[in-house]
């Protein structure tokens, strides 16, 4: 059994406040260790659940989060700033994606470090559908017949993977009281909650279905300032801009938004 881990930051327990996600204060260090540590709890628990292969991608702001000298040595690892697919190596052959350390996406109350994506998006949406950074991973994993089996982060995005994804397992770190506020558990018991998660979710495995939306799919994208849409060129087909704030897509998929899916070279 193959496992793809995709990790953020801003989910990682104790993380409240926007220097804890930025390079290269020491607040962002102190996550980064943190993260590292909730990586491996979830690598542990894929392994106790039986299984066989993990890799785990750095996707938060360019990669360089996880600290490398404590990576399980039993797991893969991807780093790099993105450039054409989000997730190189994710295929047909991968059983399970784990979502580590995600946040909310924009607009949701309460929530802890919310957005979604740069942050330059009020919303992001699929034929009429809000998502976030959950929906958007999950659908491209979708493509490629892998279900999401486990989110982690704040009380906020677990309810948002759950109503999203159905019946997956979910491990909540921390409880959100605003923005910038949340009670979290301590280290190791987020990694302890991870690690038993991460275990029960492939157990769920064989009643999840891959999430996919219908193609073509229309996205829309309302940016936060009306600046960033018309930097947009819209030919009028396949990209038009509906307003002062929102771009209109039509696309064959979410992935291919997002350059496509992962072709082996």
């Amino acid at each position: 059994m193959r496992v793809y881990i995709s990790a953020d930051l801003e989910g990682t327990a104790g993380v409240v406040v926007p220097a804890q996600q930025l390079k290269p204060n020491p607040e962002w260090q102190t996550a980064c260790r943190q993260l590292t540590r909730e990586v491996n709890a979830a690598i542990a628990g894929a392994f106790e659940g039986g299984a066989t292969e993990v890799i785990a991608a750095d996707m938060h702001d360019g990669s360089g989060n996880f600290l490398r000298e404590m990576l399980d040595p039993r797991a893969r690892y991807i780093d790099g700033v993105p450039h054409g697919p989000r997730f190189p190596f994710l295929d047909r052959s991968i059983d399970a994606m784990f979502l580590i350390a995600y946040h909310a996406m924009a607009g949701v109350k309460d929530a802890v470090l919310s957005h979604t994506m740069t942050g330059a998006w009020a919303e992001f949406a699929v034929n009429g559908k809000p998502i976030g950074e959950v929906g958007i991973d999950a659908a491209i994993a979708g493509e490629c017949g892998v279900p999401v089996a486990l989110v982690t982060g704040d009380d906020k995005v677990c309810r948002e993977a759950r109503r999203l994804l159905g019946p997956i397992q979910t491990a909540t770190v921390k409880w959100a009281a605003g923005y910038t506020r949340a009670m979290s558990l301590s280290d190791e018991a987020a990694c302890d909650a991870i690690r038993c998660a991460a275990k029960a979710a492939l157990a769920r495995l064989p009643n999840l279905r891959p999430l996919r939306f219908k193609s073509p799919v229309r996205i829309t994208i309302r940016h936060t300032d009306m600046r960033d849409a018309e930097k947009v060129h819209c030919d009028g087909k396949t990209t038009l801009r509906l307003d002062d704030y929102t771009i209109l897509y039509r696309r064959v998929s979410v992935s291919a938004h997002f350059g496509g899916l992962w072709k082996p070279r």
